[in-house]
């Protein structure tokens, strides 16, 4: 066919090439600015300076010992200078991002492996909800911020067609992603100094804080509120609904993080997961609310995933530190049902930091 003397059918995959071009402009940290409403992404973003500097830093004589954590919003808030000055000789580089799964830290460990990064202990994280293929409400971050495409690819058959439609959309598309709203726009360009400036500078505050305190950052508007008894008990049964039934064990989340653990033992670096603390109420229904399991029978999330994840840990010969079962743990100030308030944090730091020391005196 003569595409000169049918030039019209040229108009769709023109049309087609400057929507990508003009949705590809989404992306540009200025433009981006006039509608985003997010502060995760930035998380993500600063991950590929973190991994930088924590090559600088292993390099560096007389270093202290480095725990790599990967974990997702409940291990974002960590303060640098307590561990360094409580735990003489050790220090923290936090691969920690909202919505991380053991996807996004296998992209990670990867390129650990490919460039023979060696940290002193790793340390996964296991989040229960993670583990539920058929959750109404999905985490879908890592896909949308985080994942490479070839990283995808390598790893096709672990991914759902759903995720990768998500991928797809959501990645080519990023106008699908954020959907702009007009009066968003219009309200950031008419009040320039009162919005658009104020939320360029939250962004560039926390890259920079993100950076000095080495990929842990309190996000502006986090606070050292705890959530009162009726509104964390509404709280754990919207997220017990959202993230848990029906729950389906995901045997790819497992599969992700196991090749992360073998990866850890080629480099010869000691590792641990870790379940973080959950709400009392939250950990109530986990314990013995009644949901139908893997599509059939009836029990509940604990008894679905918490001998699973057991039998596993014994298998890979690899400490699980089980944060909701510890019966010496005793902080339990939410900010939510699954996220404890950052007056918890330093109890939370020495429940990990005694038990580093204990993997690698």
């Amino acid at each position: 066919m003569d595409l000169i003397k049918h030039r019209f059918l040229l108009l769709p995959l023109l049309v087609i090439l400057i929507t990508f071009g003009l949705d590809k402009l989404l992306l540009i940290e200025n433009v981006h600015t006039y509608f985003s409403k997010s502060l995760s992404d930035i998380n993500y973003i600063q991950k590929n300076q973190l991994f930088l500097d924590l090559k600088s830093y292993l390099s560096t004589p007389n270093r202290k010992k480095v725990i790599v954590y990967f974990g997702n919003s409940r291990a974002l808030l960590f303060d640098t200078d307590y561990i360094e000055k409580k735990y003489p000789g050790w220090t923290m580089f936090n691969f920690s991002v909202p919505g991380g799964k053991s996807d996004y830290t296998l992209q990670w460990m990867e390129k650990f492996e490919t460039e023979h990064v060696k940290p002193d202990a790793f340390l996964f994280d296991h989040s229960v909800e993670l583990y539920n293929e058929t959750a109404t409400l999905k985490v879908d971050e890592t896909l949308t911020n985080g994942l490479d495409v070839s990283f995808v690819l390598r790893h096709f058959d672990l991914f759902t067609m759903d995720e990768i439609s998500t991928l797809i959309a959501k990645r080519m598309f990023r106008s699908y992603q954020y959907r702009p709203k007009l009066e968003v726009i219009l309200g950031r360009a008419k009040q320039k100094e009162k919005f658009l400036y104020s939320y360029r500078e939250l962004r560039s505050s926390l890259l920079s804080r993100l950076n000095a305190n080495r990929g842990s950052a309190m996000t502006p508007g986090t606070h050292q509120a705890v959530l009162p008894e009726e509104l964390l008990k509404k709280s754990s049964r919207g997220d017990f609904q959202s993230y848990l039934v029906p729950f389906k064990f995901s045997e790819n989340t497992l599969t992700f993080l196991d090749k992360s653990i073998q990866i850890a033992k080629i480099l010869n670096v000691p590792s641990a997961t870790i379940w973080v603390r959950l709400s009392l109420p939250y950990m109530e229904h986990i314990r013995e609310d009644l949901v139908k399991i893997n599509d059939s029978r009836n029990g509940t999330v604990y008894d679905a995933w918490i001998p699973r994840i057991l039998e596993y840990q014994k298998n890979t010969d690899v400490p699980f530190w089980n944060m909701n079962d510890d019966p010496h743990y005793s902080c339990n100030e939410f900010s939510d049902a699954g996220h404890m308030s950052p007056s918890c944090y330093k109890d939370y730091t020495d429940f990990i930091m005694k038990r580093v020391l204990l993997l690698n005196p």
